[in-house]
This record gives structure tokens, sequence and C-alpha cells, in this order.
């Protein structure tokens, strides 16, 4: 399940709605915040059986001019009944290349996306995350 968790994370964190003018050095810096995934309003639910839930509460990523990037948020865990909440917390590098951004985890993994006008909208398999500025 962690697995799924980290995969959407990524995948949302990196994806972005379009703007066709933004170049390498156009400044994308900021904070962006998730908004919806897949169209739905937060939380998200994850993945769900029959004695446990893992839901997506929050989540934003910081771009910095260096290439750098964080991502805070939190998550929520439901195992039979009992609530745990959880935090999401990591950081790396991304790579800009027109209205395109590869974020690059600490672990190796990779999202592309794209991004501009405030929005960074990360897309992995069934998966779109929309963040806001």
């Amino acid at each position: 399940m962690r697995r799924y968790f980290i995969l959407l994370v990524v995948a949302a964190a990196v994806s972005c709605g379009g703007d066709s003018a933004t170049s390498a050095n156009t400044p994308v810096s900021g904070t962006y915040t998730l908004r919806s995934v897949n169209g739905l309003q937060l939380p998200f639910l994850v993945a769900q059986n029959d004695s446990v839930k893992f839901e997506i509460v929050s989540d934003a990523f910081t771009l910095a001019d260096d290439r750098s990037w964080t991502e805070s948020g939190t998550s929520r865990t439901t195992l039979n009944g009992q609530v745990s909440p959880g935090t999401i917390a990591r950081n790396a590098t991304y790579v800009l290349s027109g209205p395109k951004i590869t974020l690059i985890s600490s672990t190796g993994d990779f999202s592309d996306a794209t991004i501009g006008g405030g929005t960074m909208t990360v897309t992995n398999d069934a998966v779109v995350a929309v963040y806001q500025k």
C-alpha cells in the first residue's frame, strides 16, 4: 500500500497543466498545493479493502530557483476503525524543459509533468493530480 501512495504522491508532484510559454529560463518557483485528484476534492482515497483505508488529506510541492523541491503533506490510514495520521515529506531536484518538468526523488524515482500558468498537473497511470500556486 505504501508503494501505491508513493507513486501517487510522485505522480501528483510532477505533472502540471501546461503553458507552452514556459521555458527553462521561466521561473516556476513557489508552492503548489494539491487541489484535486482525478477531478475529486481532498481527501483522496488511494486504497481501500475490508479492514484498511489509506487517504491523502493534503499535499504540496515547493519548487526553488536552484532546481530543488520539497514535498510536505498529510495522510490518513484507517485500520479496523482506528485512524492514524501520517506525514508526507520528501525532497530532491527537478529538471525543466519548456512546459515539461521532471521531478527526481532522492531514491532515483522520477515523474514527468507539465507546468505553467500557476498550475502543476501530475499524471501517472490512472491518476491526475492538480496542484495550484
